[in-house]
This record gives structure tokens, sequence and C-alpha cells, in this order.
């Protein structure tokens, strides 16, 4: 055989191995393509998923302390259906499952709004402990804590009806048609004292014995007689005599040093 001959027959093996590897590398890469695919689009359906109820988890989170404090203000009223509203439902409450149906369709009956308050504090658990004076306080300025209110929020999303019918999918997404119930509650402790302003605020404080009305008594009948007999005393000097309200001039005025100054444009 001639080396031309040989030389011929050996760039033919060597083009068809290399056709023969690059057909098999070829598909190997396709295939790598596809699972990459299937990843990513798992990955975009689970981050979808997965936003979705963070998003309802946090609103929630929300309307369980929102509950709790209106509770506290006010036991006796019906905030369920406020909370629900302004927490689950609106324009920015559209939660959709993977069909576009929503997930929350019947808000009355997927979330419930429940409330929970034990029996009061005994008294080595209030503030002060059993002491008596810390007793006639907590009396006088309202500080008796009635005990720890709970509010629970619960919330169902709605499953994907649509979906989980056609049974498994190509893509094994099928978990995704599933929501598990989301429940929050907030816990806090009833009666510390809140006042609505700061004139309550004087009100509570001068409406105790104890802590001030007994001395700011003692005090003005005294300044009262001091009063009296200065004021002959000072009249040339156009001073300005005593003023014995201590708390209620207070009203609304925060102290200079506190205050900043207004924007400009502001009023």
């Amino acid at each position: 055989m001639s080396p031309r001959l040989a030389e011929g027959r050996s760039s033919g093996a060597d083009a068809r191995a290399r056709s023969r590897l690059a057909a098999v590398q070829g598909g190997q890469a396709l295939a790598e393509g596809l699972v990459v695919m299937l990843v990513l689009v798992s990955l975009w359906v689970a981050v979808a998923w997965l936003g979705q109820l963070q998003d309802m988890a946090l609103s929630a989170q929300h309307a369980s302390g929102h509950a709790a404090f209106a509770f506290t203000r006010n036991p006796v009223g019906d905030a369920a259906e406020h909370i629900r509203w302004q927490y689950f439902q609106g324009p920015a409450h559209q939660w959709k499952d993977r069909g576009g149906n929503p997930m929350l369709a019947l808000p009355l009956s997927q979330v419930q709004v429940n409330w929970a308050r034990p029996e009061e504090l005994d008294q080595e658990a209030q503030p002060g402990g059993s002491s008596i004076h810390a007793e006639s306080l907590r009396r006088s300025w309202q500080l008796g804590d009635r005990g720890i209110v709970s509010a629970r929020v619960s919330a169902t999303p709605r499953h994907g009806v649509a979906a989980s019918s056609a049974g498994s999918s190509v893509l094994g997404l099928e978990d995704f048609n599933r929501y598990p119930n989301l429940r929050r509650h907030t816990a806090i402790l009833e009666g510390a004292g809140h006042a609505a302003d700061d004139v309550r605020v004087q009100q509570i404080v001068a409406q105790s014995e104890l802590a001030w009305s007994d001395s700011a008594r003692a005090s003005r009948i005294i300044g009262t007689k001091i009063d009296a007999a200065m004021a002959a005393v000072d009249a040339p000097w156009h001073r300005d005599r005593p003023e014995f309200d201590w708390l209620g001039l207070w009203a609304g005025h925060v102290p200079a040093e506190r205050l900043a100054d207004s924007p400009k444009g502001r009023p």
C-alpha cells in the first residue's frame, strides 16, 4: 500500500471520529441545556410562589398587631371586618395562584381573627409588686395590668384547583399548587397607663393623692399664705403673682430646646 493511500484512509477515519464526537457533544449540550431550563423554570415558579406567601404572611403579621391594639382600646368592638378589608382586600392585596385565580377570594371565611385574654395578673406580677404604696399608685395612675391580650390572625390561601386537577406536571411543579395555612399572633400587656394626649396625662397624674395631689395641696396652702403676705412688698416691682396650677399650664407645650426650626415654606 502506498504511503499516500494509507494517509487518505487515516484522514477519513479521523474525520468520521470527529463527526461522531461532535454529534455526541451536541446531544450532551442539548440535554444539559434542557436540564438548566427546567431548573430555571422551577426557580422562577418557586420565587413567585414564595414571594406571594411572604407578602401575605407580612399582611397577617401587621393585621395581628392592629387587632391586639384595637382590642385594648375597645374590647367590645368588632374590628375583624375592618382588619380583613384593610390587610387582605383591595388593590394592594391581589394575590393570585398559578392559574391566575385569587388566593383569597372569600376573605370572610378564609381569614380568621381571634382574641384571647387570660385572667388578670396577680399582685406579685403587677408593676411594683404587692407593696401598699405600689398598689395605691397603680390604682391612681391606672397602671394595673389587666392581663396579656393575644390577637391571632390566620389566612388560608385557596389551592389552585385548575392546576391540581391536571395531576402531576412534566416539570414536577404540582407542589406549587398547594399553599400552607398562615398564622400570626401578637401579644401585648393591657392596661399599661395609655393616655390619648397631654391633657389626659396631666389628669392621670393629678388624680394620684400619693404621687401628686396631697403634696400639691400642701404646697398650695403654704404658697397662698406667702403670696398674701408678700403681695404688698412685690407690688412696686410689678412682679407676676405666683401660679399654683403646676400641670394645666403645660398642656401641649414642649421645652424650647426640644423644638427644631420649621422647614422653609411650612407655616
